[in-house]
C-alpha cells in the first residue's frame, strides 16, 4: 500500500517520479514542450482557424502531461510492475506520435485533426486516430488490472476505477468528431470561441463533452480523496452526476447548441 509522505511540492513530485519514472519523464518533456511552443508563439503570429497556429500544440502538450502524470500515480497501485511498464511504454509511444504530428503540422501552418486535404495529411490524421485507439485500449488494460489493487480506501479505489471508465467512454466520442470531420456542429470549425479553449460561442462544440469526460480521470478521484475516501455511495453519486453532465454537454453539442450563448 502506498502512503502519502510528502509535505512539500518537491516531495510530491519526488514520490510521483518514484512511482513511474517513465511516464513522469515523458510528462515533464511535454511540459517543456508547452513552454517551448508558448515562446515560439510570441514570435510566430501565423493564424489557423482564427487562432495562433501554436495554440493546439500548447493544449495537447498540457493535456498529455496531465494525463500521463495522473496515470503514473494510479498505476503504482497495480501489483503487476511488468504489465505497468508495458502500458507505460505503449502510452509514451502513441502519445509521442500524436504530439509530434500535431506540432509538426502546426509548424507548417496546417491542420492536424480532420485534415484530409492531401494523401499525406490524411495519412497523418489516420495515424493519430490509430494512436488514440491504442491509447484507449491501454487505459482499458490498466482499468482491468486495477481491480487487483490492494490496501486502498474503498471510495478512493472505486473513484479511480470510475474515473478511468468515464475517460474511456469520452475517448470513444472522438469517433463522432472523426465522422463529422470536425468538432463544431452547425458551422465550420474555426468559429469565435472561448479564450485558449476555443469552444464555439454560438454553435455546438463536441470538445466540451470530450474535455469533461477525459478529465473525469482527475476529478472523480480528487473528489473521493478530499471528500469521501472511505465511503462508496458519495463517490458513485458524484461520478454519476459528473458523467451525466458530460453526456448532457455532448447531446447539447449534437443539437448545435453552445455550452453558453455568448456574442
Amino acid at each position: 500500500m502506498y502512503t502519502l509522505k510528502y509535505k512539500t511540492t518537491a516531495n510530491f513530485f519526488r514520490e510521483l517520479y518514484v512511482r513511474n519514472p517513465l511516464l513522469v519523464t515523458f510528462g515533464v518533456a511535454n511540459g517543456l514542450g508547452f513552454l517551448a511552443v508558448l515562446a515560439i508563439s510570441m514570435f510566430d503570429h501565423r493564424m489557423l482557424l482564427g487562432v495562433n497556429v501554436w495554440v493546439k500544440p500548447m493544449k495537447f502538450f498540457i493535456s498529455i502531461a496531465i494525463f500521463v502524470m495522473t496515470l503514473a500515480w494510479y498505476m503504482a497501485y497495480i501489483p503487476s510492475p511488468k504489465k505497468v511498464r508495458l502500458i507505460s511504454i505503449g502510452i509514451i509511444a502513441v502519445m509521442g506520435l500524436e504530439i509530434l504530428i500535431i506540432a509538426g503540422q502546426a509548424s507548417m501552418g496546417k491542420l492536424s485533426h480532420f485534415n484530409v486535404s492531401s494523401p499525406f495529411d490524411g495519412l497523418l490524421f489516420s495515424l493519430m486516430g490509430m494512436a488514440i485507439v491504442v491509447n484507449t485500449l491501454l487505459v482499458l488494460w490498466a482499468f482491468v488490472l486495477f481491480r487487483k489493487a490492494q490496501g486502498l480506501p474503498r471510495g478512493y479505489k472505486l473513484a479511480i476505477q470510475l474515473g478511468m471508465a468515464i475517460f474511456i467512454l469520452a475517448s470513444l466520442e472522438g469517433f463522432v468528431m472523426v465522422s463529422n470531420l470536425g468538432h463544431t456542429i452547425g458551422a465550420e470549425d474555426g468559429q469565435p470561441g472561448w479564450f485558449f479553449l476555443n469552444w464555439a460561442y454560438q454553435y455546438g462544440d463536441l470538445r466540451v463533452a470530450h474535455f469533461l469526460g477525459l478529465h473525469a480521470l482527475q476529478a472523480v478521484p480528487l473528489f473521493a480523496w478530499f471528500v469521501s475516501k472511505d465511503k462508496v455511495r458519495p463517490v458513485v453519486i458524484f461520478a454519476l452526476v459528473y458523467g451525466l453532465l458530460s453526456l448532457a454537454t455532448f447531446l447539447q453539442a449534437l443539437a448545435g447548441l453552445p455550452l453558453i450563448f455568448m456574442n
